[in-house]
């Protein structure tokens, strides 16, 4: 247990709730010694805790066989809470009936605080703020009350319309090309916007757009966050007007601070002026400021940094500044006055700007955290990583690892997308529970994480991997569904595999990409030699597409030929590859990439239509007329249309159906609805079906019976090691094709012991080496023209 003592609080109690077992953690966030926990009920940090309700909760989980997991509320010695996610297990005696109750919890206090902290924030944005989301294109898509309310249109007026609905005409067409080409490269844009209401009135808003990126890195929408400043642009005016006049009357009423201030004659600050009603908010005596007792009032940190400015403006400078006071955020702009060329007084304005500043913690965690899972995102995680590696140097190596899941796409399509995101965000919490900084962990896009990891060390990598595989790999319940899914992990290092977050970040997916080749739930580290090897594969794709156009397949022949009479029934086409460089290319290496990569369609289409033409071919030729076999591929078989476009060959080629046999495998069985629908419209169509390899997969007894197909083809395995296992399999499989009323072909018959073999179990056709290896097109009408 010592993983879980040194990561965990965990604790055991007995059935009535007792504390039995607490370790160091456990005390550590209770505030409770052990002595003060060990005999207590777990009322002591769970005031709500109800030990029958709670006893009969758990044995109904477990009764199911399912985990219990929650995330529970407690309240510390000194009366604070905090919160765990609590896993609870059972623990049985020898009988199976539980005897005690083992709690492994994980500290989320600071998750929760988050968690609670933001929603005020987003709350109080939802009521205070005037929101709008657009799409990529400026176009309006969503818009709270306050937009409906300031701008006097529904949201039915505003939504699919752009914001030139509200345009005023106010500002030249320069200000809004400088704001499109900020937000369109993906940069934040401030600024103050004078629109106008449907009843022809200007207001004014002070704006801030964020766009939220694609996975590309390109604006998908935008959101835009406004306060309504039209009381501020008209306090202005009003000093504007005012400074000419006597203005006290006029900004008494003000929700603002405005002020005038000047110099004593010894040098010091001296208020002339400070009115608004925000002064009570603040707290201030203005008849102290008036007095000269201005450095009596204001805090020593506060008033050294007010100092500075105020000079500042004295000196003729227009100052602009942000500062924080008794809980509000203050934005405060220094006007000079000059006469003669010497500045006499100094006029401010201190505008509350405490709902913006709470607005855009909002728009900065909108902007780079992942709204599913919480963890930063991937502008988030760029940012952080190109900071990493300006700072960092040959001596304080770190590495990143590219995490993606293996099956997640099943999980989508089967049980929905809800609960694909549940497991996104579990999956997130687990990867959190997995390393020190909660910041270190981020999501990229869909089921793609990234983890920085301050070690270069490869057993410590090796390690944290293996952890991490292990970890994400337990089950995972949602709504009584008991879901698998495990991660393939790329692991890169800084400097060695990358200098750069672009090069860092594609050499780990790289790596991750062969973890799922190899084998997937594993991790891979990234070499030059795997790398080396991924661009050869990546290049042989390249070529296997151009391959076609370029002419390179050609089909070689394998006679088929009757066991007893040793006449030729027919001809298996086998396609190969000749290339100009490489040379003759086995199909072993590029049928499974074809497979792979989808283009075994086109290519068993080439091939289909090649056979028949040739087939067709030889018998225009005068040459016997004999079956032409060509393989099929599983996506073919699965294709909608593969019979329609099987028939359309036929017809192209003018080849009859009675010549042409498909041969499928036994793993194209295993949809049987499908299979019995594709077997049963060739069979009427005359075309015959043969299962290749045969006793080498799990096709079912019956519906083998039921299937319309002509031949078992024994698989060349069994016939090349005839030992006592083999030759059973063999005479097995002939006993079961023959009372099917099926004919049998053996493959890969090399030697004369393997003829005599399958004559004596009275086998139907053979080929194979002995008779004749694929040979191409030449050497068949050669053989032909014997016949």
């Amino acid at each position: 247990m010592f993983f879980f003592d040194k990561k965990f609080c965990v604790s055991i109690t007995d059935r009535n709730g007792l504390f039995l077992y607490v370790n160091k953690n456990f005390c550590d966030l209770s505030g409770y010694s052990e002595e003060e926990l060990i005999g207590q009920s777990y009322r002591i940090v769970n005031p709500d805790y109800e030990q029958e309700n709670f006893t009969e909760e758990l044995e109904q989980f477990f009764t199911s066989g399912e985990a219990w997991q929650k995330n529970i509320r407690a309240i510390a010695k000194d009366g604070t809470p905090y919160w765990v996610n609590a896993n609870i297990i059972p623990i049985l005696d020898e009988s199976g009936q539980n005897l005690q109750f083992l709690s492994i919890d994980s500290d989320i206090t600071a998750r929760e605080l988050t968690k609670q902290n933001l929603r005020n924030i987003q709350n109080a944005l939802h009521y205070s703020s005037v929101v709008a989301i657009t799409n990529a294109q400026g176009v309006i898509t969503y818009v709270n009350e306050n937009f409906c309310a300031l701008s006097q249109y529904s949201s039915e007026e505003l939504i699919g319309k752009t914001h030139r609905i509200v345009n005023s005409n106010y500002h030249p067409k320069s200000f809004f090309k400088e704001m499109w080409n900020t937000i369109q490269g993906g940069d934040i844009w401030e600024g103050d916007v004078c629109n106008r209401a449907k009843d022809g009135s200007l207001y004014w808003v002070s704006t801030t757009i964020v766009p939220f990126l694609d996975d590309e890195g390109k604006p998908e929408q935008y959101i835009a966050i406004r306060y309504d400043i039209t009381a501020r642009k008209q306090a202005e005016e009003s000093l504007e007007i005012a400074l000419q006049n006597d203005f006290r009357t006029t900004v008494k009423n003000l929700q603002n601070a405005i002020f005038k201030y000047t110099t004593t004659d010894n040098g010091e600050i001296k208020f002339t002026l400070f009115e608004g009603q925000i002064i009570e908010r603040l707290g201030i005596l203005v008849d102290k400021l008036y007095t000269g007792e201005y450095e009596h009032i204001f805090i020593e940190e506060v008033r050294s940094k007010l100092t500075e400015y105020l000079f500042a403006g004295l000196a003729g400078e227009i100052v602009q500044f942000e500062m924080e006071w008794d809980g509000l955020h203050l934005l405060v702009y220094l006007s000079p006055i000059e006469k003669d060329g010497e500045v006499v007084e100094v006029v401010g304005t201190a505008i509350d700007i405490t709902a913006r500043i709470e607005a855009e913690k909002v728009i900065e965690h909108m902007a780079y955290y992942d709204s599913l899972t919480g963890l930063p995102n991937r502008r988030n995680f760029q940012e952080t990583l190109e900071k990493k590696i300006t700072s960092a140097s040959e001596d304080s190596p770190f590495a990143i690892m590219f995490l993606d899941l293996d099956r997640f796409k099943n999980v989508n399509d089967t049980l929905g997308h809800h609960v694909g995101d549940q497991l996104l965000i579990a999956v997130g919490e687990r990867l959190r529970d997995c390393v020190q900084d909660e910041e270190a962990v981020g999501r990229l896009s869909g089921d793609e994480f990234v983890i920085l990891v301050d070690s270069g060390d490869s057993d410590e990598l090796t390690a944290l991997a293996s952890q991490i595989v292990n970890y994400l790999s337990q089950p995972y319940f949602f709504e009584k569904q008991e879901i698998f899914v495990a991660p393939s992990i790329g692991i890169a290092l800084f400097p060695n595999d990358g200098a750069d977050y672009s090069m860092l970040l594609r050499n780990a997916d790289t790596a991750m990409y062969l973890a799922k080749e190899a084998g997937k739930g594993t991790f891979r580290f990234f070499t030059k030699e795997l790398h080396e090897e991924l661009m050869e594969k990546t290049f042989f794709e390249m070529e296997l597409r151009q391959a076609l156009e370029k002419e390179q397949f050609l089909l070689h022949y394998q006679p088929q030929f009757d066991l007893m009479s040793g006449q030729i029934k027919g001809m298996e086409a086998l396609v190969r590859w000749n290339h100009p460089v490489r040379g003759y290319i086995s199909p072993m290496k590029f049928i499974s990439i074809a497979e792979e990569n989808g283009f075994i369609l086109p290519l068993g289409e080439w091939v289909l239509k090649t056979a028949c033409s040739q087939a067709k071919a030889w018998q225009e030729q005068g040459h016997p007329p004999l079956r032409i076999s060509v393989n099929v591929s599983m996506k073919q078989f699965n294709h909608p249309f593969f019979v329609d476009d099987v028939l359309r060959v036929l017809k192209e080629t003018g080849l009859h159906p009675s010549f042409l046999n498909l041969e499928i495998t036994e793993s194209m069985m295993s949809d049987v609805k499908n299979c019995e629908t594709v077997l049963q419209e060739l069979y009427s169509a005359g075309i015959t079906v043969s299962v290749d390899d045969f006793g080498t997969g799990y096709s079912s007894l019956l519906y083998l019976s039921k299937f319309p197909l002509s031949h078992l083809k024994i698989d060349q395995a069994f016939i090349r090691e005839l030992s006592k296992n083999n030759t059973a399999i063999v005479k097995a499989i002939i006993d079961l094709a023959k009372n099917l009323g099926l004919n049998v072909i053996a493959e890969g018959v090399e030697t004369e012991e393997q003829e005599e073999f399958l004559k004596q179990l009275q086998c139907d056709e053979v080929q194979g080496y002995l008779y004749s290896k694929p040979i191409p097109r030449e050497e068949i009408e050669q053989l032909l023209m014997k016949l």
